[in-house]
């Protein structure tokens, strides 16, 4: 079984939603999905969404409950229309309409943000939200019953919260068969009988399992959005994943043309692009550029002595000491062809290349390369010839390496084991 080593949480806005999804990676470092993330993630935007048209909906039902009061008020003005007065009916409006202010307050002051910590609670205020209005809506329409026929504020208010409302079958039964019963009752009381009110019955068992299929239809549409979504996601990640790992691939193979095969360090192209790259930089301003050449002192009959694998385990260990020189000073190192190796580096002080150049000797020593056949030590040993100049046009960069080189050639001509640093910094 792979385990899961690492997770993160990644994010798309699609179609005015955000979908959070849980992206989990195995020990190959391949994206997979986590069902039970999947189901969280589902409730999160299920309650973010409705918390948003929460925010509409109790601005329309206030709204249309003013109107409505004001209406009332109105033609009950003029006594020649005979408009019926229910106080209960205005009872049930106010209740309404200071219910819904309240919750106005509370999204505009109390700022409700959906949180990890509170998931709980605000599907409980949700839940509330939808029974208290529905049931508010049912007294006044049992009130108004005289008025309005059919049911017109809760068949309203009905149709909203199933329409507008993600809400699971449990979470919507619930208001509704509480409502549903204030409604049954109320109708038995104010007549009594079936067939004096069987109309508004009629009514009532079409109106509601109609709200509910229409709040189920909301939700399962809602639903295969989400995870279709999901899925497209995690295909999304899928595609990067696999393009991060051929661009890695890539850049490896790059960077495999541009490293000598048996030190690990740069090869001769990427010497001459490194060169590029500096007589570019000259355009800009001038650079301070120093030039370290380092030749393996009898390399050849090193090589005749003790074979080509073992000479070859000598430029591994040298290339290793060199890296790690060029990490700690940031400056380039290439294998310049057999037993030679260059040096460049930018800003760096004379007393610095000197340094420098006396720790490539000590390092070298201190490998203690055993080395019979070398008319110079006992063990391996290296030369080395050195060029620090300000270079204020490209050309000047090949002639700071020559002077290198000629430093490297004196040495080897003058005892080898040691280096020359030659400094034209001042030399036009």
């Amino acid at each position: 079984m792979k385990a899961t080593v690492v997770s993160k949480m990644v994010g798309a806005n699609i179609e005015d939603n955000t979908f959070l999804v849980w992206i989990t990676r195995n020990e190959e470092g391949e994206e997979m999905m986590n069902s039970e993330y999947e189901t969280k993630d589902l409730e999160v935007e299920i309650l973010k969404h409705n918390i948003r048209k929460m925010k509409v909906m109790n601005q329309i039902f206030t709204i249309v409950i003013v109107i409505i009061m004001l209406v009332i008020n109105f033609l009950s003005l003029f006594p020649s229309l005979q408009f019926p007065q229910n106080a209960g009916s205005h009872l049930g409006y106010i209740l309404l309409l200071v219910f819904h202010l309240v919750i106005y307050s509370i999204f505009r002051y109390r700022k409700i943000h959906l949180t990890p910590l509170n998931n709980k609670k605000m599907a409980f205020f949700i839940n509330f939200y939808v029974t208290f209005s529905l049931s508010l809506a049912a007294l006044v329409s049992i009130k108004d019953l005289t008025l309005y026929n059919p049911f017109l504020i809760y068949t309203f208010i009905l149709f909203t919260c199933s329409s507008f409302l993600i809400l699971k079958a449990k979470q919507f039964l619930l208001p509704l068969i509480i409502s549903s019963f204030i409604l049954l009752i109320g109708l038995y009381s104010e007549h009594g009988e079936f067939s004096v009110s069987y109309l508004q019955w009629v009514y009532i068992a079409i109106l509601l399992p109609t709200a509910f299929l229409l709040s189920r239809s909301h939700y399962v549409s809602f639903e295969k959005n989400f995870y279709r979504q999901l899925e497209m996601l995690k295909e999304r990640n899928h595609t990067r994943s696999l393009t991060e790992k051929l661009k890695e691939a890539n850049d490896q193979l790059e960077l495999q043309t541009l490293l000598d095969p048996l030190t690990n360090l740069y090869n001769r192209r990427a010497y001459n692009e490194y060169l590029e790259k500096l007589q570019l930089q000259t355009l800009q301003s001038p650079i301070l550029l120093s030039v370290v050449m380092i030749d393996v002192d009898c390399f050849k009959l090193y090589n005749d002595t003790y074979g080509h694998m073992e000479g070859d385990n000598v430029l591994i260990q040298i290339g290793i000491l060199l890296k790690e020189l060029s990490e700690q000073w940031n400056c380039f190192t290439t294998r310049w062809g057999g037993e030679e190796f260059i040096l460049l580096l930018t800003d760096v002080s004379e007393q610095q290349v000197d340094n420098i150049c006396q720790k490539i000797q000590d390092g070298v020593s201190n490998l203690n390369i055993h080395h019979r056949s070398s008319t110079i030590s006992s063990t391996v040993t290296v030369s080395i010839g050195a060029c620090t100049k300000r270079i204020y046009k490209k050309e000047e960069i090949t002639h700071c390496i020559n002077e290198a080189d000629a430093a490297l050639y004196y040495i080897k001509q003058h005892g080898r084991n040691n280096y020359e640093h030659r400094s034209l910094i001042h030399v036009p």
